[in-house]
């Protein structure tokens, strides 16, 4: 599932564009059929309206980034993984995830068990991954996977054919499950950004991308070939969000 600028007049979340959500991703691992690669994507590094670069900042640190799970088809988050970001110090920022289960799953706030605690943001080519057990780890910078002809869709769709997100970033959020810590069914999958209400505690919902739902079967679905690194380095062809599917 994939879809920029989700604000008001082609812009951003509360004009804040580390909440905007562009990406979601979910395929099994190449060669492990036993485990699933998780992805979201937030904050498009330049913006449409105004045509300028966004914040240097990856990643809110007011903002709680959540993936939730829903495993009985019942449209209800039963396990959730939520990342929360340190300020920026020193010109960097590290990352605290937790695995969230049951009814505390659907709710809103920091809660659940820490899973890995101080992972730093990468900023550069060279990929930090942080491995916890089972699990594997990655935030920070990325190339931009979306592929939009943005000036012809605004020029009326007189379309011109070219990529404005071909030297683009985004920055992401991924996880490596074992596919146990999933269940045995099909699941459902959507993201979301919750930050503070009016300075209060309360939490509120600033935007959400909804994926298919991942069955028992291995499906990679459609490829298509993007840089991972940031500033448009390559990668090989990774499967694309649609449809989702996790190894048996």
């Amino acid at each position: 599932m994939s879809h920029h600028y989700s604000g008001p007049n082609i812009g951003f979340p509360r004009g804040d564009a580390r909440l905007d959500l562009t990406d979601l991703y979910a395929f099994p691992k190449p060669g492990a059929p036993g485990k699933s690669v998780l992805i979201i994507n937030v904050h498009p590094s330049v913006g449409i309206k105004p045509p300028e670069p966004t914040t240097a900042e990856p990643f809110a640190s007011e903002a709680l980034y959540e993936l939730m799970i829903d495993t009985d088809g019942d449209a209800t988050a039963d396990i959730a993984y939520q990342v929360r970001f340190s300020p920026t110090k020193a010109g960097s920022q590290t990352a605290t995830l937790r695995r969230i289960e049951g009814a505390q799953a659907a709710g809103t706030g920091e809660r659940g068990q820490i899973i890995a605690e101080g992972v730093p943001v990468s900023t550069g080519r060279e990929a930090q991954i942080t491995q916890v057990g089972d699990y594997h780890f990655f935030v920070g910078r990325r190339s931009d996977p979306f592929f939009f002809d943005v000036q012809g869709t605004l020029n009326n769709f007189q379309f011109t054919g070219e990529d404005f997100f071909a030297d683009k970033d985004i920055c992401s959020i991924v996880l490596e499950v074992p596919n146990s810590a999933l269940g045995p069914k099909e699941v459902g999958l959507w993201a979301r950004t919750l930050i503070p209400a009016n300075g209060a505690g309360t939490q509120l919902c600033s935007g959400a991308e909804r994926g298919w739902p991942m069955g028992p079967h291995a499906h990679s679905g459609k490829r298509r070939g993007r840089g991972l690194g940031p500033s448009g380095s390559r990668r090989a062809a990774q499967p694309n969000s649609l449809p989702c599917r996790r190894a048996k």
